[in-house]
């Protein structure tokens, strides 16, 4: 279980908002390697919670390896969306496996006053 979130951060245009303080993170399930990408290391079904106040309107969506996720996605100055992700592989170390990578890529550029992103394994 992965909980991060910003507040007052800049988001530039397409790129990922991110997430600079973590809240709870855990396990080794959900993982926040970066400051905007979230990795899940094993199969399973995770629920993805997303919510932020933004200064003016945009769009975010999220991504599962670089995909579009088009389920995912929310717009205006106050957004938010649930979903479910499938993650069809364990990330075991081994040369030929890799984790399940998320990023929620933000469309135009804007503050957000706050940004919070929840990731549970429910199955």
């Amino acid at each position: 279980m992965l909980q991060a979130y910003s507040i007052n951060q800049a988001a530039a245009a397409n790129a990922p908002i991110q997430f600079n303080n973590v809240t709870v993170e855990k396990g080794c399930t959900t993982v926040l390697t970066s400051n905007s990408t979230i990795e899940l290391n094993r199969k399973g079904v995770y629920m993805v919670a997303f919510d932020g106040v933004a200064g003016t309107e945009t769009t975010a969506q999220l991504y599962k390896d670089g995909v579009a996720q088009p389920q995912a996605q929310t717009s205006g100055t106050t957004l938010a969306f649930t979903t479910l992700v499938q993650v069809d592989r364990d990330n075991c170390g081994c040369c030929c496996s890799s984790p399940v990578r998320l990023q929620l890529i933000n469309t135009d550029a804007v503050t957000y006053d706050n940004a919070n992103v929840v990731v549970t394994k429910v199955c």
